[in-house]
């Protein structure tokens, strides 16, 4: 295997004991398990005693195996690893048991997400495991409670209104324009779902009318969240709840319904990225996001929450104030990219402390010296597209390194690569995160197909991205949508 990029030793001047800190971590063997093995690779860069379970072998896999060690479901049985949809349909097959008691001692299994089913057959088959039971998480697992606990807390609240199943489907376009003074967004408040699932943003009365049915047929809904259309960016901040208090990361820009991510996709609100170089307000809007996030930690705290969430927030350029969105008890979309920049910059990433307090493992760090240095930025940024239309990989991208020259425009592969420090030229970018093999089938119910990462900022606001990387998303799109037609015909 290669040697990490990076050495942890480097980062002293922050954990002054690191080197007992990441051998006490090391005591532990942790499997990492998930569909996308990609945003499980941050501890490799400073773990020997890691490892990612994962279900499909992609492009990025071949280059990950170099780094750390990878078990692959499909490499060993393949027609199991058609049905695997899930973390919770692996836990229970005979299989990834069978796997497990291989394991001398067993080790503990690291999920991003948790559920009260994956807790329950954990506990059931005796499995160790990493994470936080959803008990500690309820009162933020739902945009409608969690907008309630903000204002129970005294924290800055999007103004909006809750409402059951018949009250909402009884009411008309006309009486909630007016109520909330023009265009509003509509939000599952009693589901997890993913931006393209349950949200919809009014803007006319086609919109009502497409979300109305929608929800009508869904026997499951019975309350949404309506509020008023925000003018401003979509942004996030990562928090890890530690014993000294919560830590947090920069105020991040997401990219949402991008138009070259979306290929014909309803513009309902979908995360498709971030940009860490993007910055359009002020140090008292980050301070007060910081303050969101605290606030929200603590209370999570108090729950037993441990570690790593984020908050998704909605900036009102216009009144130049930030409201809390949503609560992700879990790693967050934003989180590798943020870690990948903390490497790069030779500081601790966050999943360093995620599993110092999840094993207990006492520290000398410098808590504020730590918490200021996680807010700092270098210019990147991470974006994917829908797969919509591309139900099959019929070209041999590989994932790694590329370069785009504007003057071709043409675009050359230049090598594997797994980081921000891969990445050595102005127009260079890193293609990663689940590239499908060649002749695979690539699943069709999910937002987002793979990623570029850029050291450097695209954004021109949460929804516009600069012309080279719009064009550099349509020229592969349109060539993967090309490719797997031909292979239909």
């Amino acid at each position: 295997m290669n040697q990490s990029p990076y050495n942890f030793r480097d980062w002293k001047a922050l954990v002054p004991d690191i080197e007992s800190v990441v051998r006490q971590i090391n005591q532990t063997a942790i499997l990492s398990v998930g569909i996308t093995p990609y945003t499980r690779i941050i501890p490799a860069f400073f773990l020997n005693n890691y490892s990612i379970y994962t279900i499909h072998r992609s492009s990025d896999v071949d280059v990950m195996e170099e780094y750390l060690r990878m078990h692959i479901l499909a490499d060993h049985h393949p027609n199991i690893a058609k049905k695997i949809h899930g973390t919770g349909y692996l836990i229970g097959n005979h299989v990834f048991q069978s796997f497990l008691k291989s394991f001398r001692p067993m080790p503990k299994l690291m999920f991003y997400t948790m559920t009260d089913k994956i807790v329950q057959d954990l506990n059931r088959l005796h499995i160790p495991w990493i994470g936080n039971d959803p008990k500690t998480f309820e009162e933020v697992k739902y945009k409608g409670t969690f907008r309630e606990l903000t204002k129970k807390l005294g924290l800055p609240t999007l103004p909006s209104e809750q409402y059951g199943r018949e009250a909402y489907l009884g009411s008309s376009f006309e009486e909630l324009w007016e109520k909330n003074q023009g265009a509003f967004v509509v939000q599952r408040a009693d589901k997890e779902t993913g931006g393209n699932e349950g949200t919809f943003f009014i803007h006319k009365k086609e919109d009502f009318s497409r979300c109305i049915e929608i929800l009508k047929a869904d026997a499951d809904f019975q309350f949404v969240v309506v509020a008023p259309f925000i003018q401003g960016q979509s942004t996030s901040m990562l928090g890890c709840i530690m014993p000294e208090g919560t830590l947090s990361g920069p105020l991040q820009l997401q990219l949402i319904d991008v138009p070259e991510s979306l290929h014909g996709v309803p513009a309902n609100g979908i995360f498709f990225g971030n940009d860490l170089g993007f910055t359009a307000w002020g140090q008292e809007i980050e301070a007060q996001a910081q303050k969101v996030v605290e606030g929200i930690g603590a209370h999570l705290a108090k729950q037993g929450y441990k570690g790593i969430f984020g908050i998704d927030f909605l900036y009102d350029k216009k009144r130049n104030q930030i409201y809390p969105n949503e609560c992700n008890p879990r790693f967050t979309g934003s989180l590798t990219v943020h870690s990948l920049m903390m490497l790069e910059l030779g500081l601790p990433p966050l999943e360093l402390f995620h599993l110092m307090t999840h094993l207990n493992i006492k520290s000398s760090y410098h808590f504020e010296k730590v918490k200021q240095a996680l807010k700092t930025r270098l210019p990147c940024a991470h974006i994917a597209f829908s797969p919509q239309n591309i139900p099959f990989m019929n070209l041999p991208l590989l994932a790694g390194v590329y370069s785009f020259d504007p003057a071709g425009p043409a675009l050359s592969y230049k090598g594997p690569g797994i980081s921000l420090g891969d990445i050595k030229g102005e127009h260079d970018f890193l293609l990663i995160d689940t590239v499908p093999s060649m002749k695979t089938a690539i699943e069709q119910k999910v937002p987002r197909l793979f990623k570029f990462i850029f050291k450097r900022s695209i954004a021109k606001s949460s929804y516009e991205i600069d012309k080279e990387a719009g064009y550099l998303l349509e020229r592969f799109s349109l060539s993967l949508i090309e490719a797997a037609k031909e292979n239909t015909e």
